[in-house]
């Protein structure tokens, strides 16, 4: 934790006696009153969440402010942060661990850890359909954690998993990760450490095909067979693309926006030795929601900006799809199109499979117009946001789409599923053609204000915008052509 900044990281936290006595002085503050210095996850103090540099490379970060509360006032608030502060001292001394995951209210306490949480935080029957209460709870525990500086991991409340990783045939990951965070916390941090052993409170985990992505990893190593390859690394927010049978791939589905424990592996992910030559790409829904969940992972969200330095991925680049590339999605796919015609009916002559041609592009054109939805009132303030904390101005590409979401008469949002309208293998078809060319490519990261030297991770602007539609690995066909982005517009100003 800098002067200037809040960085939290479990893997540095106190040890578990430590801990108790900073909640056990938290708790006499709260209950002495009549004023309590606080660090609030929700805080609006001017310029808490800014766009900073963390050795070269940009990210969100949170100022370390703490502003002065009254107990006297809010008696709703403070009567469930004194519980939920006890609850966080009854878990630590009973070394006791909760995934926030499994608070389901809709359904009554299945652990002692659940009904603990019940009781402390003052939850009844009458809230047990409602999400606010689990909310609730989560801000109340990161108003803690932030004001002690300890990460809310280190107090047992494990991170939501929600991700998925797939990893190409000949590859797999060996990860270390901790099983309890109380042994780990409290592990010897004095003279050397062989790789040969063992942490306490952890254990090793090989994954292989598709899996979830588990929490608490404090290593990753890519291992691959000697015929093995992988291209890129693609991440995209929507699991069912683990269908499109992608070759040579790392595949990192979010699952929607992503868990803490997602963004931690993606960022270990990308210090791998094994992946510093391997692209980085993003696809998901062209709409704010998708932007936003590419900007987390990216640059860190403000929410978790205290986190962010390990829970970014600086190589991370955006590949679409633009809304100029759905448009003339149906165009570019003609020639495919009418191939395929020709090889079912091979005594038609040209004037019937232009004819036929033409009738399937207008059919298809109209379906993919219809897809374009307006932004909302929502979408305009989340645009705000981004202008607001700068980071727009390192993805020229990214800042184009979104001012075409908001300024587009007819509609400028859709989905990354909608340009299976166009042919079912379609998708897989843009993906690979975006991977070709960043293989080809190689582009060479580059990153403004410039890198310190010696720093190994840096930051790309997102710099396929549209490529060649060809076949990477023969799998799609040569006269699938899109234009090249001019190499000036990927430039970060």
């Amino acid at each position: 934790m800098s002067s200037n900044s809040l960085d939290l990281d479990w893997r540095n936290a106190a040890k578990t006696t430590a801990i108790i006595l900073e909640i056990r002085r938290l708790l006499t503050k709260i209950d002495q009153g009549p004023t309590v210095d606080l660090r609030l996850e929700s805080s609006t103090a001017p310029n808490i969440i800014s766009l900073q540099t963390d050795n070269g490379v940009p990210m969100l970060k949170r100022r370390d402010y703490k502003s002065q509360r009254r107990s006297a006032s809010n008696a709703q608030y403070w009567a469930r942060l004194l519980k939920t502060a006890t609850l966080l001292n009854n878990m630590v001394v009973e070394r006791m661990s909760l995934k926030m995951r499994f608070i389901q209210f809709r359904e009554p306490p299945v652990s002692f850890a659940l009904y603990t949480l019940h009781q402390f935080c003052g939850l009844t029957i009458a809230q047990a359909g409602k999400h606010e209460p689990l909310d609730l709870i989560k801000h109340k525990v990161n108003d803690i954690a932030l004001t002690l500086g300890i990460h809310p991991a280190a107090f047992g409340i494990q991170q939501q998993e929600g991700g998925t990783i797939k990893t190409p045939d000949g590859v797999s990951l060996d990860n270390i990760i901790v099983t309890n965070i109380f042994d780990y916390n409290d592990r010897q941090r004095s003279g050397p450490i062989g790789k040969e052993v063992q942490l306490p409170g952890t254990q090793q985990l090989r994954l292989h095909g598709q899996k979830p992505i588990p929490s608490l990893v404090l290593d990753v190593n890519v291992k691959q067979s000697s015929n093995s390859k992988i291209d890129a690394v693609v991440v995209v927010e929507h699991r069912n693309l683990s269908e499109l049978g992608l070759k040579d791939v790392l595949l990192v589905m979010t699952g929607g926006f992503p868990s803490s424990a997602t963004k931690e592996y993606l960022h270990l992910l990308s210090q791998s030795t094994k992946l510093q030559d391997v692209p980085f790409l993003y696809f998901g829904d062209h709409d704010m929601q998708g932007m936003t969940i590419f900007q987390t992972l990216k640059y860190g969200s403000k929410n978790a900006a205290w986190g962010s330095k390990t829970m970014v991925c600086p190589q991370l680049s955006y590949a679409g799809p633009t809304r100029q590339e759905l448009k003339e999605s149906v165009q570019k796919f003609r020639p495919q199109w009418e191939a395929r015609f020709r090889a079912e009916y091979p005594d038609e002559d040209d004037e019937v499979v232009e004819a036929q041609a033409d009738r399937w592009q207008r059919k298809t054109k109209n379906k993919v117009d219809k897809k374009f939805a307006k932004h909302t009132q929502k979408d305009t303030e989340i645009k705000r946001g981004f202008e607001k904390l700068g980071w727009l101005e390192y993805e020229p590409l990214v800042k184009t789409e979104v001012n075409y979401i908001i300024d587009a008469k007819r509609g400028g949002k859709f989905r990354l599923a909608d340009m299976t309208i166009v042919d079912l293998d379609y998708l897989r078809y843009f993906i690979e053609a975006k991977l070709a060319k960043a293989c080809k490519n190689r582009v060479a990261m580059k990153v403004k204000p410039p890198v310190a030297r010696g720093v190994r991770l840096q930051n790309t602007p997102s710099q396929f915008s549209s490529v060649p539609l060809g076949a990477r690995n023969q799998a799609s066909p040569e006269d699938l052509e899109m234009e090249t982005a001019d190499p000036a517009e990927s430039q970060a100003p």
